[in-house]
């Protein structure tokens, strides 16, 4: 039994930070359905709905979408949604969030592997697709990588621009670690958000483009310039509300 209005992490020290914020990452928290994982990993519902209302046409696929948070967030902003989680006990955890924000009619949630994913199990008309594949294995784990690439995010080793290659849908929405070395975005068309708090400090980049454009994303050229691709990442103060 999670005592939620404790102010110990029920989940353990690494988790304590996540837990210390935990109406911010959800408003609803006491009410919701959480796990350790989530608590981490989950995008805080204000950001969540700021990127959710970036997303255009009417129907959406969220891939690894855990306890429903980034599912949730873009219901709300009226899209319709196919929800993707291998992990039978968080899509449950999932149903029962997106009960409590009343959105749970917008959201088809399927227990399902997302390597296994293809144009012929999804709606016809997906237009988005959201990427927020696991960074690492714990919090902070993908900061012992010096840099994170597209290829540190495979889903059992599948490649994401190969997996894109299987799916319906005109654009990508992704979120991406603070590290990520953004030089293979340098000069492609895209909206690029880097998401910051008051004092400066990156949470994470996001992209939205083409699902075409990051099918056909390259290798980073070694010579790019850091500077000059961070130029083109707009600065977005994380929403508090």
């Amino acid at each position: 039994m999670i005592m939620r209005n404790s102010d110990l992490c029920p989940f353990g020290p690494d988790y304590q930070v996540y837990w210390d914020m935990r109406h911010y990452l959800l408003r609803q928290f006491d009410q919701a359905q959480v796990d350790a994982t989530g608590l981490y990993t989950m995008v805080p519902e204000a950001p969540a709905l700021d990127m959710a209302r970036r997303a255009s046409g009417s129907r959406s696929l969220d891939i690894c979408s855990g306890i429903g948070a980034m599912s949730l967030a873009l219901a709300r902003a009226g899209q319709w949604v196919t929800a993707v989680e291998l992990d039978a006990s968080r899509v449950g955890m999932a149903r029962h969030n997106a009960q409590l924000y009343g959105v749970a009619e917008r959201i088809d949630f399927r227990v399902a592997d997302a390597t296994q994913l293809s144009a012929a199990t999804l709606p016809t008309d997906i237009h988005t697709v959201f990427l927020d594949p696991p960074w690492g294995r714990g919090p902070g784990d993908y900061l012992k990588r010096s840099s994170t690439r597209l290829e540190d995010l495979m889903l059992a080793g599948l490649d994401l621009r190969d997996l894109l290659s299987r799916l319906p849908g005109a654009e990508v929405m992704m979120r991406l670690p603070p590290n990520f070395d953004i030089r293979i975005f340098l000069g492609v068309p895209a909206e690029k958000l880097a998401y910051v708090n008051r004092t400066g400090l990156l949470h994470w980049y996001f992209i939205r483009m083409s699902r075409a454009c990051f099918i056909a994303l390259g290798e980073r050229d070694a010579a790019a310039d850091s500077e000059a691709a961070q130029r083109e990442f707009k600065a977005i103060l994380l929403p508090t509300t």
